[in-house]
């Protein structure tokens, strides 16, 4: 008889097997005929990410924070994206390969896709303090949304789809959210509570 371990790692893998309800599906920014499939990854190999992530030294300042965080994403990616045919099977054997092939705003999109599919990521787990809180929402209030473009613009769009309660998007009234974050003070109000109840 199968040991309770063996027996969790075969459900693990019979779901893996069934595609879509274990999967992500994601078309690359840099050539959008190409999909790959990713799959949320196992606490095993979550840990061997921090592992690698863990020997990164540095600094202790926002360039090497910044890239702690690409390493963590390309090593996360390593392991996440697997081929559409047979889910326990890599497409990269290692973050090297998966750099050499991808762009930076493939790898960008794939990351806010497995974010989002896993949902791990919260400025509880991130270690966020409360201050950095406080800045975030004096940047957002001072920044000059009319500026954004390009990449810039489809991350506030990406991140205020994600925050907000329902799309704030209208052809017809422009882009609302500009309004709303920078010129009401209801809208302060809005949004220092969204970021307080975010670090709760």
């Amino acid at each position: 008889m199968a040991s309770t371990a063996e027996r969790i790692k075969e459900r693990r893998l019979d779901r893996m097997r069934l595609g879509q309800a274990v999967c992500d599906y994601v078309a690359l920014v840099s050539d959008p005929e190409v999909r790959l499939c990713i799959v949320p990854l196992p606490e095993k190999d979550y840990l061997a990410v921090l592992e690698k992530v863990a020997t990164v030294i540095g600094p202790d300042d926002l360039a090497h924070a910044a890239f702690r965080d690409r390493v963590q994403a390309i090593e996360i990616l390593t392991r996440a994206i697997r081929e559409e045919s047979n889910l326990n099977v890599r497409v990269f054997q290692d973050a090297s390969e998966l750099t050499e092939a991808l762009e930076q705003a493939d790898i960008d999109q794939l990351i806010d896709q497995y974010n989002e599919m896993v949902e791990k990521s919260s400025p509880a787990l991130d270690g966020i303090p409360q201050e950095e809180f406080e800045y975030l929402k004096k940047a957002l209030q001072e920044m000059e949304w009319n500026d954004l473009s390009g990449r810039s613009w489809y991350a506030a769009r990406r991140f205020l789809g994600t925050i907000m309660p329902k799309p704030l998007l209208d052809n017809r009234l422009g882009f609302t959210s500009t309004n709303l974050l920078t010129t009401t003070s209801d809208s302060d109000e809005s949004t220092s509570g969204a970021f307080q109840n975010s670090s709760e």
